[in-house]
Order: structure tokens, then C-alpha cells, then sequence
């Protein structure tokens, strides 16, 4: 069968989009950014179109609408490469069902439910899944605090409630779609609180901002890069985690619009524990399609769950170089409509391979890892056992230079 992606947004999972729908379907993809992303749109995997505001709901669902119907091919598969792609998605997937468009997320009132991470942590409890010691601070009067009924979270709406904790914390938004949109100076997407004096002048950005959510105030369990791990997930419309591969972060960006997000991930076998929490999740919603899980060790090694993305996180090219490439899961079941145990072969169900993800030079992870992971990370780039997902030889001379340049770029934040 013939078909269509259109990918949203020109960053890494984007690019990583492009270079595997071509590396598995021989696909070109038509990706939509508000900025020219040289490494995605020097691509010869990519039909590149640079659009004013194209991350808008409005200004999306006129495009949309627009080209409706005017592809080569047909279906036409949309994928989106951040938070607020995936919700405008979700919040219109039956209008863009309907326009022939195929859709590749959960309905929006799971999608808006989960995503909400007091909300996230409240099922988390129900479910016996460790989460963070966490209070909730509501930004708004109509903040319906019934769902946290039972669990170990506190509500607090008054800033004067929170004198009198101990530091260093963490402090987040609770919705990252509604925190993307909102005005706030210094805006970070989390903050590592170290006084009362610094928590007071978040609140009160925050207070005198658009962003209508919750801020939580969270304990901080490590200031280690590695008591990070990440876990993918693929089920079927019922729930049933179909392609599950977890891996160890070694390190995370430093950067205040980055923080957090993976930049280095090794395998170090499956975290069976983890991902069968993971699976009682995606069980109980009923959950179809890609998830990622965030879950970060405590100073003693125990594990707690931190968010669930309702998409590839940025670096789920890692579920390719554990052996199945990541596109295939979501178009032969999604675009296909085929049975992924007949679809994927034995090696891609299993997705056991090792791997070394990185997206820093050799230099980077020496200094930043330490220990028994700094010897397997050095002897997996040593063997040239590593990859990068803007590193494509089979590119363009332009594409590799921007990827390139990007890729050593990254010393700067270190």
C-alpha cells in the first residue's frame, strides 16, 4: 500500500521520522516547521516547507484543511515531533479522520487526562506505579482536586503554604502543552528550586502568566544523570504492549528550554520491572500506539515514574538501534492495519539489542559518565558500536555537515 507522511516539526525525532520512513518504505516526508532546521530540510528524505505559526492550532488546521486530498498518495499518515503537535492532533482527530487523514494518537480525553501529571500521578498511585513525594499548586480557582482524593499529594493555593520546605526541590508544570504557550520570563521547562527566596519568584511569574494549570513542587531524587531510564512502548488497541525497550540515560541536556531530555542512552538489558509497571498503565487506560515513560532513581536505586509522553520521545530512534525501527510499529498498525506479530519479525518484537544513542561527542560522555557505565559507554564508541540520529551516510553532503555541525555543537553545553 502507498502512502503519505506529513511529520511536524524539523528537530531530532522529526529528522529521525524522515531518515527511517525512507529507510523502511522508501518514503519522502512532508515536514512542516515554523524555521528552516538545516540538518531536516537539506534532506533528501524531506519535502521541506518553512511556515509562520504552523505550531498554531488555527493556523495548522487551515493548512490542513487546505491540502486536504491533494497528495500523491493515499492515506496520508501525520506525525507530530513535540507535545503540542501531538494535542492539536488528538483534539481534532476526528475532523482530520474524516478529511482522510490518519491519526496515530489517542482520543484527546485520555491524551489531555494523562498528560496532566498530577493527574498522571493520581492513576500512578491507583495502579502501585513510585512516583515523586508531590505537592500541587493550582493556578487556577476552578482546579478540581477531587482525582488526587486518596493519594500521598497535597493541594496548595496559597504561596504563604509553602514557607518552610526543605531544598533543593523541583518544581514543573503539571501541563507542558498550556507551559509551551505561556509567557513567563525566564521560562524554564523545569526548574531546580535551591530556596524559598527562588520558589516565591517562580510562583509569582507563574501568577502573573496565561498558564492556567498546576505547578508542582516535586522532592528531588537525584542530581545524577544516571538515575535516568527511558521506556518505549507500542500497544495494540488493546492495551497490550506489543514492542517494549527501555534504556539507561547517561547524560541529559543542560540547557533551560532542554533540560532533562535525554542526550546519551545506553541498553543495559531490559528493565523487566519497570516496563510491566509501564504495561499495567497502558492496560488500565486502554492505551493504543506509542508511549514513552520517564522514571528516575532515588539516592537509594528506587525507581519512580516522572511522566508519560503520548509519543515518541525525541530520541525514540533508540527503539531502531535495539533492533525495530521505530516507524513500523505505528504504520503497520496505524496506516496498514496489519497484526504486528505477523507484521514485525521475531528480532523486531524482541528489540533486545545493544545500543549506544548519543547525540554528544566522544569527549561529552568521557567527561560527563563515571564508573562501570563510563567503560561500556567508551568501549561501545571505541568498537563503533554508537550512533547518532543526524548522522546519516546515506544523506546529503549538506545534511551531514549540518548534522555534523550540530553534533559537536553540542560541547557547548557542557
Amino acid at each position: 500500500m502507498d502512502f503519505e507522511p506529513i511529520v511536524l516539526g524539523g528537530d531530532t525525532l522529526g529528522y529521525s521520522y524522515a531518515r527511517e520512513l525512507h529507510r523502511c518504505y522508501s518514503s519522502k516526508t512532508t515536514m512542516l516547521a515554523g524555521a528552516d532546521i538545516k540538518y531536516s530540510s537539506a534532506s533528501r528524505f524531506t519535502d521541506y516547507h518553512t511556515i509562520e505559526d504552523i505550531d498554531k492550532e488555527q493556523r495548522l488546521m487551515e493548512w490542513l484543511h487546505t491540502h486536504a486530498g491533494h497528495f500523491d498518495a493515499q492515506p496520508v499518515v501525520i506525525a507530530g515531533a513535540s507535545d503540542w503537535h501531538v494535542r492539536n492532533l488528538s483534539r481534532h482527530k476526528q475532523e482530520l479522520e474524516e478529511l482522510g487523514y490518519v491519526i496515530p494518537y489517542i482520543d484527546f480525553d485520555l491524551l489531555d487526562d494523562i498528560t496532566q501529571k498530577d493527574r498522571f500521578y493520581a492513576r500512578c498511585d491507583r495502579l502501585g506505579m513510585p512516583y515523586p513525594k508531590t505537592i500541587v499548586v493550582p493556578f487556577s480557582d476552578s482546579y478540581d482536586d477531587s482525582v488526587l482524593a486518596g493519594t500521598s499529594m497535597r493541594v496548595v493555593r496559597e504561596k504563604r503554604e509553602l514557607s518552610g520546605l526543605s531544598y533543593p526541590l523541583i518544581a514543573k508544570p503539571s501541563n507542558s502543552a498550556d507551559w509551551h504557550y505561556a509567557d513567563i520570563p525566564g521560562k524554564n521547562k523545569v526548574y531546580i528550586v535551591s530556596s524559598e527566596q527562588e520558589l516565591f519568584s517562580i510562583y509569582d511569574a507563574v501568577a502573573a502568566s496565561s498558564y492556567s494549570h498546576a505547578l508542582l513542587i516535586q522532592e528531588r531524587l537525584s542530581a545524577s544523570d544516571e538515575s535516568l531510564h527511558t521506556l518505549t512502548t507500542f500497544s495494540d488497541a488493546n492495551g497490550t504492549a506489543i514492542v517494549a525497550v527501555s534504556g539507561d540515560v547517561l547524560v541529559q541536556d543542560r540547557s533551560a528550554t532542554g533540560i532533562g531530555n535525554p542526550l546519551v542512552i545506553m541498553s543495559t538489558g531490559k528493565h523487566h520491572d519497570l516496563l510491566e509497571a509501564a504495561g499495567r498503565f497502558l492496560a488500565d487506560t486502554g492505551y493504543e500506539g506509542y508511549a514513552n515513560f520517564d522514571v528516575m532513581d532515588d539516592a537509594d536505586g528506587n525507581p519512580h515514574f516522572l511522566e508519560v509522553n503520548t509519543r515518541p520521545g525525541r530520541n525514540t530512534y533508540y527503539v531502531s538501534l535495539a533492533g525495530c525501527p521505530f516507524v513500523k510499529p505505528l504504520i503497520e498498525h496505524f496506516v496498514m492495519h496489519h497484526d504486528l506479530h505477523d507484521a514485525l519479525s521475531a528480532k523486531e518484537l524482541a528489540a533486545d539489542d545493544d545500543f549506544l544513542f548519543t547525540m554528544v561527542p566522544r569527549s561529552v560522555i568521557d567527561h560527563e559518565t563515571h564508573g562501570a557505565k563510563h567503560d561500556d559507554a567508551m568501549r561501545m564508541f571505541d568498537s563503533g558500536h554508537w550512533s547518532s540520529p543526524l548522522l546519516c551516510r546515506e544523506d546529503t553532503l549538506r545534511q551531514r555537515f549540518w548534522g555534523r555541525v550540530n553534533f559537536e555543537h553540542m560541547r557547548l553545553k557542557f
